[in-house]
């Protein structure tokens, strides 16, 4: 459903409501705190400060002559020592200050300043310990957020009052004027943190603004542990400028309001959740990585069109504005792909540098998945694979470290070391096409970074010839997003390998923005039709003529059709029956190391399936 389509007067009273909850959240539950006392280690040592000062403070007065003798006397001098010890125990223990400890130690000291008011020796001594409230008060607002603040310091200013009337001598007057003082520092203080929390609210979404992003990021890198993993998320909303050219203005604000609502239903557990410029959000997840992160954008984009997204995990001993800088750069190239797309950064760990070590220490791999003739059920060639099998990290999704290679600068090495490992291996193999087939082809996967490059097609023909790769036996296969790119470097280098006797594939077909013009001016010679088509092929009879759509249009293009993702036999009769030409996916064969290739097309051709 797409964002900011609500109408009528029930949804108009629905969002008009969404926008007083909103606000009544920004003003009387913000969840910030004057930022160099938010962390725990600097709000312990400031706390702990305090009562060790209030503590010799008390034992001054303890140990003068006349409250020696005094009936409270040693009662004072308990106090006096209990605040020594607690604020040294606060500035030892400050990492360990978190919120529940600092609301406890609040309590402890107002409960201390009102024993103290309402056991003193003389009226005029208990209304000096009670001018403490506004100390207590100012600390009440630096160490908690503001709903927090403003019920305990109620509950403060009500038990001093309460302490007070204790004593036989205090006046009624002496009373309401230390309340009132409470009331009005209280409401200073309130006017003050508000102010601070407005400078960095944005006024359309009651998020935090950039200001608010940057603080909370630098809080929480500085409270990070190296165990401790955190995502910073940039979210960009595609063509949202040219939303607000031809709607009204109030359209594309109540577009932000909701999409900020998507985004914190999507993320519950983010930190610091953010609107930073005009269309563009930000927020952390902690202790996820990246992949989890881009599965959650993958479900809000089912909900929510339109959006390009750039994430970065934190390298250990990475600055904040190293950290930044990479989710900006994964969101350029992210915008740069196509929009409506995610890219992660890599990091360190896909680097140029680590990614060419990793080359020379074998832990690339490239595997081969058979794809099939479906009229003759024999092996028509195979799809090269890449695999990392990293030596901390384990096994590395390619949809993870793709995109963080492409990110990182490191893809044209690491697609050089592919074609060539994939283009030598193939070279040596002796297996058969079906009759009447080109030659036993090796299909080999090129990333828009790639395509990119101006010398990619003439880089891909010197490393088949050198390989000794037979003419017709080299397929290329670009996503549709790159596809769809309409950079003059994409245009050239497919025409060049096309001319080259080089064919085309759009792998993942009909999950971008292809259209026909752009079919009809670049055309590819071989359309993949993605796994999700194929698996609601026998469950779903509304979804078979999405497939039977993309097989007209192959053939009105002269184009051949390769079905990913088949994993039952009813999938491949129906394909075969409706003109599909090849197939490939678990039903045949998983993908499988080079010198496993042979046997495994010879046991399909046997009619020995694996799924």
């Amino acid at each position: 459903m797409p964002i900011g389509s609500d109408t009528g007067h029930g949804n108009r009273g629905r969002a008009r409501s969404g926008k007083l909850r909103r606000f009544l959240r920004a003003e009387l539950t913000a969840a910030f705190y004057p930022g160099m006392f938010e962390s725990p280690r600097p709000a312990g040592a400031a706390f702990g400060a305090l009562i060790f000062f209030a503590g010799l403070i008390v034992g001054l007065y303890a140990i003068q002559p006349d409250q020696l003798a005094a009936p409270h006397g040693p009662f004072f001098q308990a106090v006096a020592i209990g605040a020594l010890v607690f604020g040294a125990a606060c500035l030892l223990l400050r990492r360990y200050f978190t919120l529940l400890v600092r609301s406890i130690a609040l309590c402890v000291a107002a409960g201390t300043i009102t024993f103290c008011v309402a056991f003193a020796d003389t009226p005029a001594a208990a209304l000096s310990f009670s001018t403490s409230i506004i100390f207590a008060l100012i600390v009440t607002y630096v160490l908690l957020p503001v709903t927090h603040s403003v019920y305990y310091s109620l509950g403060f200013a009500v038990s001093i009052s309460v302490a007070l009337s204790r004593h036989d001598g205090m006046l009624t007057s002496d009373s309401i004027v230390v309340l009132a003082s409470a009331v009005a520092a209280m409401l200073g203080l309130h006017w003050l943190v508000m102010s601070a929390l407005r400078s960095e609210t944005d006024d359309l979404t009651r998020l935090g603004n950039r200001l608010s992003f940057d603080r909370l990021l630098a809080i929480h890198l500085r409270e990070q542990t190296p165990s401790t993993g955190t995502t910073v998320v940039l979210i960009d909303l595609d063509h949202f400028s040219l939303t607000n050219e031809t709607r009204q203005r109030s359209y594309g604000d109540q577009i932000l309001v909701n999409f900020a609502d998507r985004i914190a239903q999507a993320f519950p557990a983010c930190v610091g959740l953010s609107r930073i410029g005009g269309d563009e959000f930000a927020f952390l997840v902690p202790d996820r990585d990246a992949t989890a992160v881009q599965l959650s954008l993958e479900a809000l984009r089912a909900d929510v069109h339109g959006f390009s997204a750039g994430i970065a995990v934190r390298d250990v001993g990475e600055t904040q504005s190293q950290l930044t800088t990479r989710a900006s750069e994964a969101l350029s190239t992210a915008k740069r792909s196509g929009r409506g797309t995610t890219r992660v950064h890599g990091g360190q760990y896909a680097s140029p540098a680590a990614v060419g070590l990793a080359i020379a220490n074998g832990e690339f791999t490239v595997v081969y998945q058979p794809i099939i003739d479906l009229d003759t059920m024999r092996a028509a060639g195979v799809e090269a694979l890449l695999r990392w099998t990293h030596p901390t990290r384990g096994a590395i999704s390619p949809e993870e470290f793709i995109p963080l290679c492409e990110t990182s600068g490191a893809m044209p090495r690491l697609g050089d070391w592919v074609l060539e490992t994939a283009m030598t291996t193939a070279a040596g193999w002796t297996i058969q096409a079906p009759p009447g087939h080109p030659p036993f082809f090796v299909s080999i996967n090129a990333s828009g970074i790639e395509l990119g490059d101006p010398q990619y097609a003439a880089r891909v023909l010197a490393i088949q010839s050198s390989s000794g790769l037979a003419r017709g036996a080299l397929k290329i296969e670009l996503t549709e997003s790159d596809y769809v790119a309409e950079f003059a470097a994409v245009n050239d280098n497919m025409a060049e390998l096309q001319a080259a006797g080089v064919p085309i594939a759009i792998d993942d077909f009909g999950t971008g923005f292809s259209n026909l013009a752009r079919l009809s001016e670049v055309r590819a010679n071989v359309l993949k039709i993605d796994r999700r088509f194929i698996s609601a092929i026998g469950l779903r009879e509304a979804d078979a003529p999405l497939v039977q759509s993309i097989l007209g249009l192959a053939r009105g293009l002269g184009s051949s059709v390769i079905a990913e993702g088949i994993e039952t036999e009813v999938q491949a009769e129906w394909l075969r029956a409706h003109g599909c030409e090849y197939g490939q996916g678990f039903l045949f064969s998983r993908p499988v190391a080079s010198a496993d290739v042979a046997s495994a097309c010879s046991r399909i051709a046997a009619g020995q399936l694996a799924g």
